[in-house]
């Protein structure tokens, strides 16, 4: 008699729980509600920029558009070039989804001649890797 009672008991209580959460459906929901990330995305209209022939000595410069594609905030954090001839100014300020901004790359050629590439770094909260933008130029004597 103690076992029918046990094995009913342990039918009315497994019965209970599962009418409570059927399929489990509602843990597994909560739970990709809750991991959906809101992460900022940067995109250029255009990472690279050809001056063409420019007269050494000249300063140039170039505004690369970017926008925020992502669901968060974007934040600039720096622009490092590779040496002092290439200078970016960007905004400082966060963006929100949707937004666009500018930064804009001057190139002194001063005491430069002939094909001209200079790289600048692009750090931001959207990406541990910094994001590369290229000028390019031909610097000629006049």
């Amino acid at each position: 008699m103690n076992r029918y009672f046990i094995i009913i008991s342990l039918i009315i209580l497994s019965t209970g729980l599962y009418s409570c959460n059927p399929s489990g459906s509602d843990i597994a929901e909560n739970n990709t509600e809750t991991s959906e990330e809101k992460t900022p995305e940067i995109a250029f209209d255009k990472n690279i920029h050809d001056f063409g022939k420019i007269i050494s000595g000249e300063r140039v410069a170039y505004g690369f558009k970017f926008s925020n594609t992502g669901n968060a905030p974007l934040l600039i954090t720096g622009v490092r070039s590779g040496c002092g001839c290439t200078v970016g100014d960007y905004p400082k300020e966060p963006l929100l989804p949707g937004e666009t901004g500018r930064i804009d790359v001057v190139f002194n050629s001063s005491g430069r001649t002939g094909a001209q590439s200079e790289n600048v770094r692009v750090l931001t909260n959207a990406t541990d890797k910094p994001v590369n933008l290229r000028i390019t130029a031909e610097a000629i004597r006049q």
